[in-house]
Formats: C-alpha cells, structure tokens, sequence
C-alpha cells in the first residue's frame, strides 16, 4: 500500500488510500494523533482518473489537505482552540496561490524581459528566451528556500519534520518496525518528494513553454497560467513513473538533482521528531486494516 505525506507545525501529516492522519507534538510534550476519512476525486470519474488529469487534481487534493493539516497542527502545537474555518483556509490556499504566481511566473517572465533589454535584444526566440526564463525561475525557487531557511527557526525545525516523514515512510517500506531506531541510519531524502516534484515540473516548464509564443508579456502570463495543470500532470506522472523503475540506472540519474535538492528542504530529524512522523503512520496504517475488517469504517472513522 502506497503512502505518503508532508510536514505540519510540531508535526506530520500521512495518508493512505482511504485515510489521513495526523501526529502534533504538544506544547506539554504530549503527541496528538488524529485520522480521518479520505475520498479522493479522482476515484469519482473515469476521466478523473486518465493521466496527467488525476495529477493535477491530486496535486489540488494535496494542497487543499496540506492547508486544513497546517492549520490545525498550528493551532495543537500553540495550545489554541480556534480552527479555522473552510472560507479562512481558501482565502489561505487563494494567497499562496498568488504569491506563488507573482514570484514563480510573473517575475521570471518580467524578468527574462528586463534581461533581453539590457543585452539590447528583444529574446524573440522562444527556446532563448525560455531557457533564461527557466533559468530565472529556478534561481529565484532556490533563493526563496536559502531565506526561508536562514531567517526563521521555526522553517529549520518544519525541514527537519518533513526529514522524519521521509524516514517513517522508508521504514514502512522495507517492512521494518515503526521504531526510531530503525531509522537512523537512513537518509532524509524520497524519490516521491514534492520537493522534487517543483524541481521536474520547473524543468518541464522550460521544455512546454518553449513551444509557446513571445509576445505581449500579459499574453505570455495567461498562457503558462493555463498549461501549468498540463506541466503539474506530467511531472505528477513522472515521478510515479520514476519511483517505480528507480532501479533503473538512467532513471537514478534522472531523479537525482531531486534528490538533492531536497538536502534544501529537510534536514536531520531527532529520534522524537521520527516519533511523531511514525505516529501518524501507525494512525493510517491502523485505519486501513479497521476499515478492512468493517467495510463501511471509511464512512464513519473519526479517531
């Protein structure tokens, strides 16, 4: 059964096919675990569920579940009450969505503009003009990731969760006791990453965008907005692909600047930070095999 997850506050979240679950270190030391339900749309339709279609709706599933499991680790980890709200958590996803767009789209593109003016050239060529663009793109995804890291210690602390929730994941692959130990001697890195997954989809950017045009950069805006579900489905399909074949010598050598890049985004997590990762697992390892044993528990399992 395929597994995976991502960082929270103090925490970690993981989901299974049916299920996701939810591990938050307490401000008393205390770990919080929780597990719901998990119907994912690309099980509501054929078409759902074609390729390059159901990665892009799984990467939509991804960030709407990765939002609501933010906040509510935010709230556990603090000691706060409060949740918010599905309306709060859109405006959330709406601004994430935008600063994204503006440092990941916008300045690239006004940016590989502004070069071609100071060469005093007019970068018509839409491979020359797509290589700086996705030269431009990287460097600043790059930059974002060294700030974020060098100002707040609270982001080295979040890396080093995500650390753990690649490690719990590998011990339950190779079919290990979920126990720390087990994971120490284990790197931080997965070739299922999402870290790794915005490495492919900027560098299948530069391939798809290539056969776009140059014109007005408003036009050139529009156009990478409506091809990136195409680009996020393709590198969704990829890394699919890449983790199953990654015995492959070519694929290894394929998926490898993934792999280190995301020596940028995790880091090395202490045995109680590979504690809660495990915790969260256990829950949807335990919700899957329940669920299994009563067929209907998918419908009424709130833990």
């Amino acid at each position: 059964m395929r597994v995976g997850g991502q960082a929270v506050m103090e925490g970690v979240l993981m989901r299974s096919p049916n299920f996701w679950g939810m591990a938050v270190r307490t401000p008393t030391g205390r770990v919080d675990v929780q597990a719901e339900p998990f119907h994912s749309i690309t099980r509501k339709s054929k078409l759902f569920r074609l390729p390059i279609i159901r990665g892009f709706l799984s990467l939509v599933e991804t960030l709407w579940l990765g939002m609501k499991a933010l906040t509510l680790s935010t709230n556990i980890a603090l000691g706060e009450e409060d949740d918010l709200s599905k309306k709060e958590i859109a405006v959330t996803v709406l601004f994430g969505l935008v600063m994204a767009f503006l440092l990941f789209l916008a300045a690239p593109v006004l940016g590989t503009k502004g070069v071609g003016i100071l060469l005093g050239s007019s970068m018509e060529n839409p491979i020359i003009f797509n290589l700086v663009e996705g030269f431009l793109r990287i460097l600043v995804f790059m930059v974002y990731l060294l700030l974020i890291t060098a100002v707040s210690k609270d982001i080295k602390r979040f890396f080093a969760y995500h650390g753990a929730e690649h490690k719990a994941i590998k011990v339950y692959e190779r079919n290990e006791e979920l126990i720390p130990e087990n994971a120490r001697e284990l790197d931080t890195s997965h070739v299922r990453c999402g870290t790794s997954f915005v490495l492919y989809v900027l560098v299948l950017s530069i391939l798809i965008f290539s056969l776009l045009g140059v014109n007005g950069w408003i036009e050139m805006l529009i156009s990478r907005v409506i091809i990136i579900p195409l680009v996020a489905g393709l590198a969704f399909e990829f890394i699919m692909w890449s983790a199953k074949n990654q015995g492959n010598p070519i694929v290894r050598a394929l998926i490898w600047p993934g792999l280190q890049l995301q020596k940028l985004t995790t880091r090395e997590p202490t045995d109680d930070q590979v504690e809660v990762a495990m915790a969260s697992l256990r829950k949807v390892l335990n919700a899957e095999e329940e669920a299994s044993i009563v067929p209907d528990a998918t419908n009424k399992l709130v833990i």
